[in-house]
């Protein structure tokens, strides 16, 4: 007789960004082996890994692909996987500072939520009479600007990274308009042409926007044994695991 097939429970949660629902199995032996590898190699390496679980593991919608969702709903997904496939609660050790002493902490994942930004700006006032309208970057635009998920989590521009956030931003351009015309249909190239053109005090709204994005975010207190009240700031799932 052959062996049994072994069934898994599906679980559904709504991504905070985008706000859609996704269902999702756990990750087996094999997802682990894949998340194992990955943690042994780049920064390149363990995103890859972290895409690839959530490609196996998601059952709706059909076609689902993770490099189409913002890097704050792709965290959020893989947190809450690793939370339904491992356990909820995370064991986290910090050194502080202060008084060189090590402090043990618990997290519990489903108490950790991206901070949003109370009246963000999508719409971004140029000069010459010109607006513009940015969105959230995919994963797939964060990628193909050779960028990881802190750096995509700014717009701050210097000389080795210049080139990289010129495209990050063309990629997340929906629209510009003017008073006459709306300029919707555009390549990349001349996107990215129209972004290395912007005065810098127009610049520092985008910088504002990339600032102001959703982030998973999670704060621990605790007092030290000088007796000064300490706070440690976990951002991003690298931080949390």
């Amino acid at each position: 007789m052959a062996l049994p097939k072994i069934t898994q429970p599906e679980f559904e949660i709504t991504l905070p960004v985008i706000k859609r629902k996704v269902k999702f199995r756990p990750f087996l032996v094999k997802e682990e082996k894949i998340l194992l590898v990955g943690k042994e190699g780049s920064s390149e390496d363990q995103m890859n890994a972290m895409m690839q679980i959530l490609r196996n593991v998601v059952t709706s919608p059909k076609g689902f692909d993770p490099s189409d969702l913002t890097a704050t709903d792709v965290e959020y997904l893989f947190m809450h996987l690793r939370g339904k496939s491992v356990n909820n609660v995370v064991q986290l050790k910090y050194k502080d500072k202060e008084d060189e002493n090590v402090y043990d902490f618990e997290v519990d994942i489903n108490e950790v939520e991206p901070t949003i930004t109370k009246d963000r700006k999508y719409e971004i006032e140029l000069s010459n009479g010109l607006m513009m309208k940015l969105k959230d970057p995919t994963m797939k635009a964060i990628t193909s600007c050779g960028m990881d998920l802190d750096e995509s989590k700014t717009a701050e521009v210097d000389g080795s990274k210049s080139s990289a956030i010129f495209k990050l931003i063309a990629h997340c351009i929906e629209r510009v308009w003017d008073s006459k015309e709306v300029y919707d249909n555009f390549t990349i190239d001349e996107a990215i042409e129209f972004v290395s053109n912007i005065d810098v005090k127009s610049f520092e709204g985008i910088q504002q926007f990339f600032e102001s994005a959703p982030v998973l975010k999670h704060e621990l207190n605790y007092t030290n044994k000088l007796g000064n009240e300490r706070q440690i700031i976990l951002q991003g799932i690298e931080d949390i695991f």
